[in-house]
């Protein structure tokens, strides 16, 4: 054998050595953040976001029992029989016989204002959707599935299923709902929300995060 083969080996070798020490050390440096305690990479994974089934009226299934919509017409209705839904939660003022007709559906309509929604609205409307759901399919609405649909979908994911506020958020703007500026009550609302203190009041079964919550005086009158 030449000189020069075992050298070229020599060459080789090292090369293949330098290639892997790089690739292993990339492979160990810690993810980028963006100044929450999860890698970026983890807040782009749609893992677990809603799936749409019909966007003709906006319908997307969040969970096995629980869809999100904009307001069906009679139309619809076919399909939300096939999905077996039972029970219909409305976040406006319209009501949901007119479309629904003599269906056997359940209906219970919580009217709110994505502006002015706070911290009792999103228990009163977590536990009827919890309660609802305990009895079949359940679908939630507001007019356009967004603002007000939104709020209460990003609070499901915070307060039931455990998601952070981050990921419940990323999903609420980039899930289907529409614009950023479609959801900017919604956003506003998520964004201040403590969510420790909903979550404790869930469980506990309070009105509200807050004593001075005028739900607790509705209760209070509500015993005379």
């Amino acid at each position: 054998m030449s000189i020069s083969n075992p050298l070229r080996l020599l060459l080789l070798v090292g090369s293949l050595c330098a290639i892997a020490a790089l690739c292993l050390l990339l492979a160990n440096l810690p993810a980028k953040h963006d100044g929450s305690d999860r890698p970026i990479a983890a807040l782009q994974q749609p893992a677990a976001w809603a799936v749409p089934v019909d966007k003709s009226f906006n319908l997307y299934q969040m969970a096995p029992t629980l869809y999100r919509s904009a307001l069906p017409s009679s139309e619809n209705l076919s399909v939300l029989q096939k999905l077996q839904v039972q029970t219909v939660v409305s976040f406006i003022k319209e009501d949901d016989s007119v479309w629904l007709g003599d269906a056997l559906v359940k209906r219970v309509s919580i009217p709110l204002h994505a502006d002015k929604v706070d911290d009792a609205d999103v228990l009163r409307v977590l536990r009827a959707v919890q309660d609802a759901e305990a009895k079949g399919p359940v679908l939630m609405h507001c007019k356009h599935g967004r603002d007000r649909t939104g709020i209460m979908a990003a609070m499901y994911r915070s307060v039931i299923q455990g998601w952070s506020k981050e990921d419940a958020l990323h999903e609420m703007q980039q899930g289907g709902y529409g614009s950023l500026e479609d959801v900017a009550d919604a956003t506003r609302y998520v964004e201040s929300a403590d969510i420790a203190k909903l979550r404790r009041a869930f469980a506990s079964g309070e009105c509200s995060t807050t004593r001075l919550s005028s739900c607790y005086v509705r209760n209070w009158l509500a015993t005379f």
